[in-house]
């Protein structure tokens, strides 16, 4: 099997496996009041008739399990409605984004090697937890926080009760070695305590892709039972300033409708990047700019590349928009847009900018998106340089 064809397979096993139905999609229908985008370092000119991108704000939730460690983190992203939003759920023992090839020197001069996120919080605390996880998704957060269980339990109980499905019975393990079983395979209904006390739970020694599945169809669990959303209690604040408390944002989040996506892990087996074998992941660069570029583009903090697109797909199909997002980061050009629209399907990838980007990316993209037509565009967005609507070639590429 070819490299590519291998990840064809891993991104279609990504999407089964998270549960995916349709393709995240950004609400970006007409042209009505967007925001500016946040941060941007594309070269685009901002316009007076240039579309802005509406404000999806982000925030960097921790929850902390025994002892205050580190046992779950998520980023959750808020819909430009101002209420709903996704959860995208990563490993806590995602590799931090320093690694061997590309070092830094310590003092001793051994080799700067990455770290687990668990292990970054240990250490370095909620900024220095905050400082990769911005780095590793190149994502800016208004809302940073360490939420405990009591904490948790807070934010989470006007849900009341919840059903979950889970794969395999839930144990911990006292100090003095005793078991508890906390929840049993199958499907039950869950009060909130007991819900965030499965969220939580980590054995000694216990693979984090063992409790992958589980934190999944606990926030499967909590999407529906929010259904359209939760009624908002008074003492939630609407303000933007009340963006910046984690429990707050969350609250917000929850009164609207809700999705989840779980980022796929691979563990790191690599001897010279996890010389003691760790229980470490390595998180899919294009996964993740897919989904931040389709729930949160606002909040992506941009990069030093170039040129900066939007890509359109009408195919609703995961496997492909993670492909068409592969292809242009190995071209060297940024996503700071994905969105699934509605359109008639065309044979040629399309290309929408002022000439000279178009006719740059046409000579960079022709061989990977099979083919290519450009075109002026009418209907810019600040921030982004060109917009691509993919072609039923290339899908038809990437799924054969």
């Amino acid at each position: 099997m070819t490299t590519f064809r291998w990840r064809q397979v891993r991104a279609l096993r990504i999407a089964i496996a998270t549960g995916v139905v349709s393709a995240l999609m950004l609400p970006l229908g007409g042209v009505v009041a967007w925001n500016q985008l946040l941060d941007s370092r594309s070269s685009t000119a901002v316009t007076v008739n240039a579309i802005s991108i509406p404000d999806t704000p982000a925030a960097l939730v921790a929850a902390l399990g025994e002892g205050g460690q580190l046992s779950h983190v998520f980023v959750a992203t808020m819909d430009a409605s101002g209420v709903g939003g996704t959860l995208v759920l990563l490993p806590i023992g995602a590799a931090t984004e320093t690694i061997a090839g590309d070092s830094t020197e310590t003092t001793e001069g051994a080799a700067k090697l990455p770290r687990r996120l668990a292990d970054v919080y240990a250490t370095d605390g909620l900024g220095g937890l905050a400082n990769e996880v911005q780095g590793l998704l190149d994502l800016s957060f208004v809302a940073v926080g360490a939420l405990s269980r009591a904490e948790l339990i807070d934010v989470l109980a006007p849900l009341g009760g919840v059903d979950v499905l889970l794969d395999r019975d839930v144990v911990t393990v006292a100090v003095d070695g005793t078991p508890t079983k906390l929840a049993s395979a199958g499907e039950t209904s869950y009060p909130i305590d007991r819900l965030v006390d499965i969220l939580l739970a980590r054995r000694p020694n216990e693979k984090e892709s063992e409790r992958f599945a589980r934190h999944r169809e606990v926030w499967n669990g909590v999407v529906k039972r929010v259904g359209a959303g939760l009624d908002l209690p008074p003492q939630v604040d609407m303000t933007p300033e009340g963006l910046a408390d984690a429990s707050n944002f969350m609250r917000r989040v929850l009164g609207g409708g809700i999705q989840v996506w779980q980022l796929a892990a691979a563990p790191v087996l690599d001897k010279t990047i996890n010389p003691k074998r760790l229980d470490m992941y390595s998180l899919d660069r294009a996964e993740v700019v897919m989904v931040f570029a389709s729930v949160a583009p606002s909040a992506l903090a941009g990069s030093d590349l170039p040129i900066t697109v939007m890509i359109d797909s009408p195919f609703n199909d995961p496997v492909v928009s993670r492909a068409a997002v592969s292809a242009l980061l190995e071209a060297g050009i940024g996503v700071g847009v994905m969105r699934e629209v509605s359109a008639r399907e065309q044979p040629a990838t399309v290309i929408e900018a002022d000439s000279e980007v178009a006719d740059a990316l046409s000579k960079l993209l022709t061989k990977g998106f099979v083919s290519v037509d450009s075109r002026d565009w009418g209907a810019p967005v600040a921030g982004i340089d060109a917009a691509i609507t993919l072609g039923a070639d290339f899908a038809d590429s990437v799924r054969n």
